[in-house]
């Protein structure tokens, strides 16, 4: 990767956001960012969504931003309380991946933790883990 394409440590790259206009995961660098690939399997992704989206208060409290992206746009993120960007061709998935210093598959998705100053900080893979994401958000206050 290159050096260009990261700012800050968070990968530098547009996402189209399903209701309409753009977002860069790189824009978020002064605050924690939290960012959630979705699994590629529809009722995983739900079910994933769904955790994480029960507690968006709770990560909203600790002045964090909360990205989620997916592969594509499955029925139903539009009515969603937390907007989804998207990913059909997976560069943001590569570039996230080459920054954790891990292979990850894809379609089990994965959360990328940034600190304040845009340094990556820990992945959890696959789903399950909004809880324990939530209780690492609020320990880095």
């Amino acid at each position: 990767m290159l050096a260009s394409e990261l700012k800050f440590g968070i990968p530098d790259i547009d996402l189209q956001w399903t209701c309409g206009g753009s977002v860069n995961p790189s824009c978020f660098a002064g605050h924690q960012l939290l960012v959630l690939f979705l699994p590629t399997d529809v009722r995983r992704q739900s079910a994933e969504f769904d955790s994480y989206e029960k507690l968006s208060d709770e990560i909203a409290g600790t002045d964090a931003w909360f990205l989620v992206v997916g592969a594509t746009s499955a029925q139903g993120q539009q009515q969603r309380k937390v907007p989804v960007a998207l990913d059909p061709t997976g560069k943001a998935w590569a570039a996230f991946n080459k920054v954790a210093k891990v292979r990850l598959d894809r379609a089990e998705g994965a959360a990328f933790l940034f600190t304040r100053g845009g340094a990556f900080h820990r992945v959890w893979t696959g789903q399950g883990h909004a809880p324990e994401v939530v209780r690492e958000l609020l320990s880095r206050g």
